[in-house]
């Protein structure tokens, strides 16, 4: 193997790896909303309060779900650009 062959090994093997560290965290956020819809039996006000402590708990320990945070900030917008609305 030459040194340009193992060097493209090595970015493949890293990028691979992230992208599976990327991917396991949103499988894991998707997890957490579903869990969450399930535990408040729909109530989609209650579900978001119960991600929200989630996502500040996560973040205390210093492990932040970006998938969690991200999807909290669109509804967030989402709301506060309606208001007002009929």
């Amino acid at each position: 193997m030459t040194l340009e062959e193992r060097e493209l090994l090595e970015i493949t093997a890293r990028s691979l790896l992230k992208l599976e560290k990327d991917i396991i965290g949103r499988v894991a956020g998707i997890e957490a909303v579903l869990h969450a819809l399930f535990v408040t039996e729909g109530n989609t006000a209650l579900a978001l309060v119960r991600l929200r402590i989630q996502a500040d708990l996560l973040k205390m320990k210093g492990t932040p779900s970006p998938f969690l945070n991200s999807l909290l900030e669109k509804i967030t917008a989402d709301r506060s650009g309606n208001i007002g609305s009929p």
